[in-house]
Order: C-alpha cells, then sequence, then structure tokens
C-alpha cells in the first residue's frame, strides 16, 4: 500500500511539474516578426499582367526608373498581320511624395523606359500605362526600379 501511494504521488508531482514548465517561456526562443515591404502595388487593372518593383542597390539617387511593356508590342499579329503599338506612359498622379523633372531613357518596338529624378518618399503615385493603371508606393528612399508588363 505504501509503494502505491509513493507511486501515485510521484505522478501527480511530475505531472504538475510537466504543466508549469511548459508556462514557462525559454529565454532563447523570440517570436519571428516578418519583415515589412519597403513598397506596395495598392492596386492594378486587369491587362496588367506583372508589376516588378525592386531596389538597385548600385544607384545612389533618389530615381524610380519606369520601365513598362506590351507582352507582344511591336510584333505582327498572325490573323491580322499588323503591328501592335508599344506600351506608353501617358499619365502620371502623384498621391504622396513629388519628383522634380522625368528623363526618357529610350523606347523600343514593345514599350519605353523613363525615370523619375530626384524623388521625395514616401512616393505614391498612379501610373497610366497604355489606357492601363498601376497604383504604387515606395516607402523608402534610393533607386528603384518598376518593371509593368501588359497583356495583349
Amino acid at each position: 500500500m505504501k509503494t502505491f501511494k509513493l507511486l501515485l504521488s510521484l505522478i501527480l508531482m511530475s505531472s504538475t511539474l510537466c504543466v508549469f514548465a511548459q508556462d514557462v517561456e525559454k529565454p532563447g526562443k523570440k517570436e519571428k516578426v516578418k519583415a515589412e515591404k519597403p513598397f506596395t502595388v495598392y492596386d492594378k487593372s486587369f491587362r496588367v499582367t506583372r508589376v516588378d518593383v525592386r531596389k538597385d542597390t548600385k544607384g545612389a539617387e533618389n530615381v524610380i526608373q519606369i520601365d513598362a511593356a506590351n507582352a507582344a508590342g511591336g510584333t505582327a499579329m498572325m490573323s491580322t498581320q499588323t503591328l501592335l503599338p508599344p506600351a506608353t506612359i501617358s499619365n502620371i498622379v502623384i498621391v504622396t511624395g513629388n519628383y522634380n523633372q522625368t528623363r526618357e531613357l529610350g523606347k523600343t518596338p514593345r514599350g519605353v523606359s523613363l525615370q523619375l529624378l530626384d524623388v521625395v518618399f514616401p512616393f505614391r503615385a498612379r501610373l497610366t500605362i497604355s489606357d492601363q493603371y498601376v497604383d504604387v508606393e515606395i516607402r523608402e528612399a534610393g533607386f528603384w526600379k518598376i518593371g509593368v508588363a501588359l497583356a495583349n
């Protein structure tokens, strides 16, 4: 009988110790905090297939480069044998921040590439590209590249 009581008391003590041990937080373990992206694409129209926003660490200035292209712009369609027009950036509506001037880098048969110079961050703008739109915000200063691909 004594052994049974001793065994029962050991089981009860070990179970209560296990419960208390689970409540104590280990000092080495911390919750992982997901890093917030320094940019957000708020909205895009249905023909915009891809918006690629990335920071170029080689550039030291506050510049945003926008590269817009049609998926098949400047090529002949098989059924109609007509050329599709290249993507064009027709309007930039600033919501937050500003920039001093634009510089056109070049035109291709598929699209256009331009830069916004001396950008003040955080910068949010609604870009109109070939009657389609992209609403993007960049919160961190630096040299940024925004690539926009349109479906035909």
